[in-house]
């Protein structure tokens, strides 16, 4: 499956609305989100900067996943933040996660190589933080995939403070 990363942005609320399930709200936001909240997060991703600390990329599928008017489809996202709490300089959390509809036909992998990719072209980040909850083994398949090594230290996850995440890394330099 091929990928185009594109900054993530008001366009792309109907498809995230109509295909989020509740894996995606308790991995990244804690709860679904509607209209209105999801409306308000993508109009600040849209002001982003594209080289900025803080970067939301949607995953179009760029072969077999056109829609029926032609265009690519939303499959997912990323991200990369080297101002997330607990990083050191040179570091950048990344975060990737797929539609309900395009799980479990390699898209996951798809998108974090991309986003790897974008993230080893940036001559500022040397490393990437993945933070996964142990239970999410889909997550975890695809940071092994990418070369990434487990470091043993659980921490809080970002979106729900009861609940743990193991930090894993991606070493880029």
């Amino acid at each position: 499956m091929s990928i185009r990363l594109e900054p993530l942005g008001p366009q792309h609320a109907p498809a995230i609305l109509e295909g989020q399930d509740e894996a995606i709200a308790r991995e990244i936001s804690g709860c679904r989100w509607d209209a209105e909240s999801l409306s308000t997060f993508l109009a600040r991703c849209a002001r982003w900067r594209e080289d900025g600390p803080i970067r939301e990329y949607a995953a179009l599928a760029t072969e077999s996943g056109r829609s029926a008017d032609g265009t690519s489809a939303l499959i997912g996202g990323a991200g990369l933040n080297t101002r997330a709490p607990g990083l050191t300089r040179n570091q950048a959390t990344m975060t990737y996660w797929l539609l309900a509809a395009h799980r479990g036909q390699g898209g996951g992998h798809a998108v974090a190589s991309a986003v790897v990719e974008v993230a080893r072209a940036d001559p500022r980040i040397h490393q990437l933080v993945l933070l996964i909850a142990p239970a999410n083994a889909a997550s975890l398949a695809v940071a092994r995939h990418l070369g990434a090594t487990a470091t043993g230290h659980h921490e809080s996850h970002p979106a729900d403070a009861t609940r743990t995440v193991e930090r894993w890394m991606i070493e880029l330099r």
